[in-house]
């Protein structure tokens, strides 16, 4: 390994840094530019184009300056649009987090100031870039700019958001529920505890429009990994589940409605990365896994593909690196965990996040200081099927089957083989009770 790491090339190619890394794995490219300022908390989605979309805040919010820009990628990380300002704004903006809608347009949140204190700032996009709603305070929030809120769209393409609100004590776990412009249609239900503090939010929805929403909560017991789950009119469902220790849940709910989590568990030695599977009713399916290999992990994320396969990233602190793995959804490894951000190019290399693409492509997104400044750099997985993934898809010694036309309403035609190794084969057929006809 150390032969292969002293043996990586830095390439210089135009305005854009790349560096070598593994197989199936692109070049890092850069995608701020080479200046001195400090950018963090990336977020990353795809278009129906396969065309990428970046989002990062900037600035030094300590000293009351912070923005909000983006990019726009082709699939191969080339620039369509260079990093531009969304926030507009010249007061703290922090934490963006973008998911583009099915008609291609970017929905983007951040924290922001607002005349109560810190809440949740809005911006709609074209896909060129323009804008369809510009920067505006969406919610209204108490207290201090502090965590990051998580975003998902529902099928009515409706923005909902989970975010940790500072009230009087404690920060309080907060829902709210946005229409496409930015409209609030719930301003703020509370799911957490009262006067329990909270943080580190996560959210999912489910093809019914239910929202899971996890986070890490101090009640009794530090580090509590807490489950709330709302129906799609923001009625409490499930509230305040418990499971374990963790924070800074990925939720993503499957085909068949199951609800999977990826976490962080401090409970030592050091952080691990969790994963846990769900039903509908909270009862633990699998789990929970550890899927850390080594003990300083942190800020998880994860994606699913259209084979349902999940694809999880998360940072080490030490080593540095980004690891990545790739699971079924029973929690097996398919790819087990590898670097695939590492020293000596890369220099505490942090706050990854994934999206998939519609080809199934891999996307990567993540901080680094190999510049000397904070920079957003990317990456591409090739995501290809392996001979062990094909060989879970295909059923053994089964025959070869062919009928036509189906549905069918007189005549149909029905060919078939023997299946490997069989002796003999037969062929029976039913109708809609399961009576042999």
């Amino acid at each position: 390994m150390n032969k292969l790491l002293i043996s990586l090339l830095i390439l210089f190619l135009a305005s854009s840094i790349i560096y070598s890394y593994p197989e199936g794995w692109s070049d890092d490219i850069l995608l701020t530019p080479e200046d001195d300022r400090s950018r963090g908390h990336a977020d990353v989605d795809v278009d129906q184009y396969n065309n990428v979309w970046v989002v990062w805040d900037s600035g030094v919010p300590m000293v009351g300056t912070g923005e909000v820009l983006y990019t726009k990628r082709d699939s191969l990380g080339s620039c369509l649009i260079p990093e531009t300002n969304v926030s507009n704004h010249p007061a703290v903006c922090v934490a963006p987090r973008i998911a583009i809608d099915p008609s291609n347009n970017a929905q983007i949140i951040w924290r922001g100031a607002s005349p109560s204190g810190g809440g949740v700032w809005h911006a709609k996009l074209a896909n060129d870039g323009s804008f369809i709603v510009p920067s505006h305070i969406a919610i209204d929030g108490f207290g201090a700019c502090d965590y990051m809120p998580q975003m998902e769209l529902n099928k009515y393409n409706e923005i909902c958001i989970i975010w940790d609100e500072p009230a009087v004590r404690y920060p309080q776990m907060t829902f709210s529920k946005l229409d496409s412009l930015g409209n609030p249609l719930i301003e703020r239900i509370s799911v957490s505890l009262p006067g329990v503090c909270t943080c580190y939010p996560g959210i999912g929805i489910d093809s019914m429009a239910n929202v899971h929403t996890g986070f890490r909560s101090d009640s009794g017991i530090a580090d509590r990994l807490t489950y709330t789950k709302l129906d799609k009119n923001g009625k409490i469902i499930i509230s305040n589940k418990f499971f374990g220790t963790g924070l800074l849940p990925t939720i993503i709910a499957d085909h068949s409605q199951n609800i999977h989590i990826v976490y962080g568990d401090p409970t030592g030695p050091g952080n691990s990365i969790k994963y846990l599977k769900l039903d509908q009713e909270a009862n633990i399916l699998v789990g929970p896994i550890t899927l850390s290999i080594y003990e300083n992990n942190n800020h998880p994320h994860m994606a699913m593909d259209s084979l349902q396969y999940l694809h999880v990233v998360w940072h080490l602190e030490d080593p540095q690196g980004i690891m990545y793995t790739k699971l079924d959804t029973l929690g097996n490894f398919v790819i087990s965990p590898i670097i695939v951000v590492y020293p000596p190019d890369a220099v505490w290399p942090a706050q990854p996040r994934i999206a998939v693409d519609y080809s199934n492509r891999l996307h990567l997104v993540w901080k680094d200081q190999r510049l000397g400044s904070e920079d957003i750099f990317y990456k591409r997985g090739e995501n290809e099927n392996m001979v062990e993934e094909t060989a879970q898809l295909k059923a053994p010694n089964l025959p070869k089957i062919s009928v036509f036309p189906n549905p069918f309403s007189k005549l149909i035609k029905i060919s078939f083989g023997k299946a490997q190794g069989a002796k003999s084969t037969g062929l029976k057929i039913y109708d809609a009770t399961g009576r042999v006809v």
